[in-house]
């Protein structure tokens, strides 16, 4: 389920003027609680000058020098109109930066319309890089997923499946093989840039796991801190279903993905049975990912072997066998027709 983002003006102050940001309060009426709902930030420019129509009020508004030097050059009289034309679009706050004191008439009209005033002694382009970065993280799109993260020999893999398939006991599985756990039954999944996908479990379950029969258990407490992690990107997702002969992937050319928030996973199937050792298969799902990673591709470098051979065999025959379905299980040469 995806969830509606946005960043009150307090959270930026979280941090404090030893922050990353260095913001501090210049205003004494309130309105942390103001919502920002985008990360990129906007300077006034021509709104001073009253062309307010780009103005968008849900985005944090940066005034550094050339601003402030602007308002000063222009009477008490029209810097005051000025500041109340651009004020009336409500904006969710202004930031200050370099450390520059802002002029009257900007205070009087923020605080006329209640929209609080930070500052900040960076210079502009380091504080919107940096203001950036952070509204990023802080409004990447979020959703909560049914499922178990884990991290395999370094790769982040979301364990999907109907409820008590036993996606939780294959977890702890990879955890006694040395793997660690991220999270177990919700995952909460976020957006970050450039397009990937990291999960982690929410305050209240973090490092826990829920294995029926047995209740909640603290894997932190039972196997060590380094059978957990706080966070993990979220490279390939394992469905465990119990699905029929034809609806996976036998080859593993067919390339399936999964979409978590737009952004398109890596799919692996396992249809589960009865003895098979699902731990060890999910293993074997992590290392074939790092053998991609590493530029090799065990199925598709087997399919281009038997279809070199097909092509060898057509010229040295005459045969065009390039057309006729192939049997999955055949060395690349026989037809499935006269398998059959």
């Amino acid at each position: 389920m995806r969830r509606e983002v946005w960043v009150e003006v307090g959270q930026l102050l979280a941090e404090g003027q030893q922050g990353p940001l260095q913001l501090g309060v210049l205003s004494n009426w309130g309105g942390m609680e103001r919502r920002i709902a985008r990360p990129r930030i906007q300077k006034p420019g021509l709104a001073l000058a009253g062309f307010t129509k780009h103005v968008y009020p849900d985005r944090v508004q940066v005034l550094g020098l050339t601003e402030i030097d602007f308002l000063l050059t222009l009477g008490a009289a029209a810097a005051a109109q000025a500041v109340r034309v651009y004020l009336a679009k409500d904006p969710c706050v202004l930031v200050v930066t370099r450390g520059l004191e802002p002029p009257e008439e900007l205070m009087a009209a923020a605080r006329e319309g209640g929209v609080p005033v930070l500052g900040s002694p960076l210079m502009s382009s380091t504080f919107i890089s940096r203001i950036t970065r952070r509204l990023e993280e802080l409004l990447a799109p979020t959703a909560s997923i049914h499922g178990v993260l884990v991290d395999v020999l370094g790769v982040g893999l979301l364990l999907i499946g109907r409820s008590g398939v036993g996606k939780s006991e294959a977890a702890l599985d990879l955890v006694l093989k040395g793997h660690r756990l991220v999270a177990d039954d919700v995952v909460e999944v976020t957006v970050r840039p450039p397009d990937t996908v990291w999960g982690a479990a929410n305050d209240l379950h973090q490092h826990h796991m829920e294995i029926r029969g047995m209740g909640i258990l603290n894997i932190t407490h039972l196997f060590g801190v380094a059978a957990v992690r706080d966070n993990k990107k979220i490279e390939v997702v394992v469905e465990l279903s119990e699905v029929d002969e034809g609806d996976y992937d036998r080859l593993g050319t067919e390339g399936q993905v999964w979409p978590i928030l737009g952004v398109d996973v890596p799919l692996v199937r396992i249809p589960l049975r009865p003895g098979r050792n699902i731990a060890s298969l999910i293993e074997i799902v992590a290392r074939n990912q790092l053998l991609k990673y590493r530029g090799h591709d065990s199925a598709r470098e087997f399919q281009e072997k038997i279809n070199a051979r097909i092509l060898a065999n057509s010229a040295a025959t005459g045969t065009d066998w390039t057309s006729e379905p192939m049997h999955p299980g055949a060395s690349g040469i026989i037809p499935m027709t006269e398998v059959e």
